[in-house]
């Protein structure tokens, strides 16, 4: 086992005792959110799930990133699928009680990498053409789905060194989510 999947403190239930079906890294991730009225979110995410809200607001992420190591076990990285950007819009829900997230879409340079998350699944998947380039210690961002005017432009950077987050902040709450 890994030794970082030894730290399990953080997580709010026991890791799965099955093995890892597939492997990525992320890098240089942005979690940008916004609070909304749950009311207003509640008729865009399925009825089995309940909105997990805190103190009283739902809330949007959109998080851009890019990853690289994207692999299925026991196969090799792929050319063309295994390192590209992606970007994620979501919310956050419980489901029997376990937090998760909720996408409303997953967009990614790869497009076979779409296809193939689609299919096995089942996820809101889009092709888009994207770059995540490093400028200094900034991130510059875009991308822009195919055949849509779903568009994302941003510049972040770190504002402090990596750090865990306290348990019942909101930070920990919006960034520890496993399902």
């Amino acid at each position: 086992m890994h030794p970082l999947l030894k730290v399990t403190d953080h997580r709010p239930f026991p890791l799965p005792s099955r093995p890892w079906i597939m492997r990525q890294v992320w890098h240089d991730l942005l979690f940008a959110h916004w609070q909304l009225n749950p009311d207003n979110l509640r008729p865009l995410v399925p009825a089995p799930l309940e909105l997990d809200i805190y103190d009283g607001r739902a809330w949007v992420a959109v998080t851009p990133f890019h990853m690289s190591d994207v692999r299925m076990r026991a196969l090799p990285p792929i050319p063309g699928m295994s390192a590209f950007p992606e970007l994620n819009v979501r919310t956050y829900v419980k489901f029997g009680g376990v937090p998760g997230v909720f996408f409303f879409s997953l967009d990614a340079a790869s497009r076979m990498a779409v296809i193939g998350a689609r299919a096995t699944f089942f996820l809101p998947y889009y092709h888009a053409e994207m770059q995540a380039e490093l400028e200094g210690e900034s991130i510059r961002y875009r991308s822009r789905r195919r055949n849509s005017p779903a568009e994302f432009r941003g510049s972040y950077r770190p504002v402090t060194p990596p750090r865990r987050r306290e348990k019942g902040s909101l930070e920990h709450f919006l960034t520890e989510r496993y399902c």
